[in-house]
């Protein structure tokens, strides 16, 4: 029994021996440097490289001229010229002047092209890509949010969504004598129009921007004038929103938007409103100008006086 427990003695002596050395002796796995770390948790946080864009459509043949069979061109803004949009596997940037691919596989977090971004992807660029030459020793890393190759859109489009976006609507017409079958004013005193819901969509400004990829436009409404048919022949132009009547007001005109009727009738009014719209972006400006209707109707009636 002695000589037993001695051998299992001398067993586990080796094999705990073996464990150590083992673990002493495996070499150190090397640890990826850290990008950013959590303000939250104090730990490293490790982000993957985005896979690959969709590609858009190539044209029928990859072969041929600028335009040959009804390949798409795009334009090369540095030399004015027309240009293949795609060639082989690259396609063409007009933002960045050059032809653009996903690079596969991605560099590392410690390259220069990343600048310390995860977000994103690096893309070579190039401007010596030939039908022969598809990788030529000019091309570059550069760093987009999204993929750079394409037409840049047309800027007024885009300004046109921005404004769609902004809801523009005719006004609300607030108006003493006030509009209903029930509402009678009386000639010769005064009419106060003005702007019943007066907001961003019915009077601005409003500013909003549309974005098509990298490229965006801003735009900024407001009302240049309200014009107020009042049905009588008169028209009034008002530069502000008008001033809502009070009854403290009694007999006084409008300081800004009213008109005084001459005669008792039934009078179809409108609103129209006016408005200007500035739009920049993608190296361009421009103005868009557009009116808003907005129709009712009033009654004028005059003081009876009998007579005994």
């Amino acid at each position: 029994m002695r000589r037993l427990a001695v051998l299992w003695r001398a067993i586990l002596s080796m094999m705990l021996g073996a464990s150590l050395t083992a673990l002493i002796g495996a070499p150190a796995q090397a640890e990826p440097d850290c990008v950013k770390v959590s303000e939250l948790t104090g730990q490293c946080m490790i982000y993957v490289p985005p896979p690959p864009p969709d590609y858009p459509a190539p044209p029928r043949d990859g072969s041929g001229e600028p335009g040959e069979g009804g390949d798409p061109v795009c334009a090369d803004p540095l030399l004015d010229r027309e240009v293949p949009c795609v060639i082989h596997d690259w396609y063409w940037s007009y933002e960045w002047a050059c032809w653009t691919k996903y690079a596969d596989p991605q560099p590392p977090w410690g390259d220069p092209a990343w600048s310390g971004r995860t977000e994103g992807a690096i893309f070579w660029c190039s401007r010596g890509v030939t039908l022969t030459d598809p990788f030529p020793p000019d091309t570059v890393p550069r760093w987009a949010p999204s993929p750079p190759w394409g037409a840049p859109p047309d800027p007024e489009e885009l300004a046109r969504a921005a404004v769609e976006s902004m809801n523009l609507r005719a006004i609300q017409i607030g108006i003493v004598p006030e509009q209903g079958p029930d509402r009678v004013g009386l000639v010769g005193l005064p009419t106060w129009m003005w702007v019943e819901d007066l907001g961003g969509s019915t009077w601005g400004p409003i500013t909003r921007t549309a974005s098509s990829g990298p490229w965006s436009v801003t735009a900024t409404a407001q009302v240049d004038r309200i014009e107020w048919d009042m049905g009588d022949g008169t028209v009034v132009v008002c530069t502000t929103p008008g001033t809502t009547y009070e009854d403290r007001f009694q007999d006084m005109d409008s300081p800004d938007c009213g008109h005084r009727y001459e005669q008792q009738g039934r009078y179809a009014i409108s609103a129209t409103s006016y408005w200007v719209i500035t739009w920049a972006g993608l190296g361009q400006s421009g103005t868009i100008e557009m009116d808003l209707v907005q129709d009712g109707q009033i009654v004028m009636g005059e003081v009876q006086v009998l007579s005994q």
